[in-house]
Parts: C-alpha cells; structure tokens; sequence
C-alpha cells in the first residue's frame, strides 16, 4: 500500500513508519456505503448533514396538527436527489479521512548521509626527522630557486599530510639530543602547524641522536590508545620514516639496539636519504658551513633489517614520489562505513491539511443546515 501510493505520487525517498493506518482511506467509502443504504430505506439523507438539519426543524405539538397542513403531511418523503453541494461534501470527507490516515501512518522523509570522513587509509605515521645544521645547506632546487634541505622536507611533508586523511601522525626530530615535536595525532592541522616549528639546530648540531630517535618513535607506535582502535582489517598498520643525510658520527644508543626494537614490535622503518654523495655537488661560492655528503649505508642497514625500503631523493618532486610509493606500499584498504540514514518526519502537512479541512467542513455544514427552509416535525398528543 504505502509501496503504490509513493509511486502514484512521486515520493521520492518517502517512507511510512506505520503504513497500516493507509488502509482506514478504503474504511471511509465502505461505511459511508453502508450509511448510505440504511438511511435510504427511511427515505433519510444517507450523510450526517441530516442531523445538522433535523435539529434545525421546527417541532409542533397539537393534537390537531393535521388540520392545519393536511395536504403537506399526507406527502410521502421522497429520496434524496444528487446534488453538487453533497459531492462537494463528499470529497471534503474523503479528502479529510486520507490525510488523517497518511498523517497516522507517520510519513518520513530518508536521506542517505555520507560518510563523516572519507578514509582511504589508517595508519600510525611517525616521521624521524634530522634537525642538524647539515640541514641548512641549499642543495635542492624548488621551481629553480635554490632550497635548503629542511625546507624541501617541509615543503614536501606538508604536501603529504594535507592528502592523506584518516592516518596518525607525529614527528620525532633528532641532532645532538632527540626529541618528541608532536605525538601520534588525527589532527592534521596541527600536524602541519608543528611542522612548521621544524629548523635546523633545533636539537642541536650534530646527527648523534639518531639511535634515541628511532627509540622515541617506536615508543609511540608501541603505544594504543582508544583513539588508534579504527574499525580496519587487516589492523592498524605502524611505520616509521626516517629522513636524514646519515651519520656524520656514531650514534649514542647503537642504531643494532633501536633496529631490534622494531623487529620485536614488527614496525618498518622506512630511510630516506637527503643530499648528495661527493663534495662536488656544493654549489655555493662562499662555504661558512661545512658541506655534509650524504651516507647512505646505515640507512640502508635500517631499511633492510626492518623489512622495509631505502630511497635516495634528489629533489623535492623525488622525495613526493618517495613518500607516495611509501603510501601505495604500507597501505590498508579502509573499510568504508555503512552509509548512516536520516528520518525526518513529514506529518505535518497531512496533518495541516487534515485540521483545515476539518474546520472547513464544520463551517459550512453549519451554514447550509441552518440556511434551509425550515421543516416542521408534526408530533400528535
């Protein structure tokens, strides 16, 4: 029922709660039917206007009352004729019963919400970043204007955070000391803003924290909180990157003791060397800070005893298509959330119509009942 009269009326996305009360519309016409019948045997009006209008006749009693109007009372009642004014009241009836009956079966309206965070992936990202002053040195280009490297770093990572929704992360930054710059978060505004705080010399000069750095990091991949527990499968996935130029010393705590680490809690640890191999690719024409080549073998070492990659970047576009292949690499499908439904509820119309409708019908059976001509109701004694 409520199937068919969506589709006779074009409901879009309209719903009945409880569309058995759709059926009283077939009740009206079935028991004014019946009235219909009973009251034409006595020769009766079959509505209730009848009532309106026998209340207005006019009762006489007198034992001799068939003296007065002897012709008139001996005259049989005929039946009633049809007549515009009781279709007219007919359908406010009918129009009446169906909106009270569509107002009860409770009509909704079911819009389809989407997703409240579109997800491709869920991951715990923790990026370890070099933050000594070999950092300073301006051995990249960006749209052909010579860049340091801290500054291609940023540039580039805030790139990649801006398009990756639904993962964690948090920055760990390392040069004499190492230190936490913002733990495993969803908030990606505040990833980007703490990466701006990044410079060279911010934990010093040298690169001998290396080792504390990649501890910091595991430690907060080891770490669950009711905020990692996502709705994924396969479960969260963890990664590290490591973004640095290598060691120019040895590191305080052994790069062995932070590489067993992440072989115990199964975390990859993914390096990404910055700068160049020689001397010769210093450009600058006046050298206050010594250039810094590029060692790749203890990344590589890192990389390959974590079951993970080392890749060497060139320039700012290299080091985008690195952390894409990372991304591509150490990505979990996200489960999509089942579309959540809203009911609005639409009764109100119905219900409007059906209340002035109502007031509309009272109004005028009392005007026409009370404009007839009066009747008069012979009662002998």
């Amino acid at each position: 029922m409520d199937t068919w009269l969506t589709a006779l009326f074009k409901l879009d996305n309209v719903v009945f709660a409880n569309p058995i009360w759709l059926w009283a519309v077939f009740l009206w016409p079935l028991l004014w039917g019946i009235q219909a019948i009973l009251n034409r045997k006595d020769g009766q009006q079959p509505d209730d206007l009848n009532q309106l209008k026998t209340q207005s006749q006019l009762h006489v009693k007198h034992p001799f009352i068939d003296s007065f109007h002897p012709n008139e009372l001996m005259k049989k009642r005929t039946p009633a004729h049809f007549s515009l004014t009781q279709l007219g009241f007919n359908l406010l009836r009918g129009t009446l019963i169906i909106s009270l009956a569509i107002t009860l079966a409770q009509p909704e309206k079911v819009q389809t919400l989407p997703p409240d965070t579109p997800q491709k992936t869920v991951r715990d990202i923790v990026f370890v970043i070099e933050s000594s002053a070999s950092l300073l040195l301006p051995d990249y280009q960006i749209n052909g204007q010579p860049e340091s490297r801290m500054n291609v770093i940023k540039i580039v990572l805030d790139q990649f955070i801006t398009g990756l929704e639904g993962n964690r992360f948090g920055f760990t930054i390392y040069a004499d000391h190492a230190y936490t710059l913002m733990p495993l978060t969803h908030d990606q505004t505040a990833a980007r803003l703490n990466l701006n705080r990044l410079k060279p010399y911010l934990a010093g000069r040298l690169d001998t924290a290396m080792g504390e750095a990649l501890g910091l990091a595991l430690k907060q991949t080891e770490q669950k909180t009711e905020n990692s527990q996502l709705n994924t499968s396969p479960p969260l996935k963890r990664i590290i990157v490591l973004i640095s130029d290598g060691l120019s010393q040895p590191s305080h705590l052994p790069i062995l003791d932070a590489i067993n680490y992440a072989q115990t809690l199964n975390v990859p640890i993914y390096t990404i060397g910055i700068g160049a191999h020689s001397q010769q690719s210093d450009k600058r024409q006046y050298t206050g800070l010594l250039y810094q080549p590029l060692e790749d073998q203890s990344l590589k070492t890192i990389a390959s005893a974590t079951q993970a990659h080392y890749f060497q970047v060139g320039s700012g576009n290299d080091l985008s298509q690195v952390l894409q292949k990372i991304n591509a690499a150490e990505g979990v499908p996200f489960i999509m959330p089942p579309n959540q439904t809203q009911h609005t509820a639409q009764y109100h119309l119905p219900l409007t119509v059906a209340v002035i409708i109502l007031c509309l019908y009272l109004l005028l059976s009392l005007i026409w009942a009370y404009t007839q001509p009066p009747r008069i109701k012979e009662n002998r004694t």
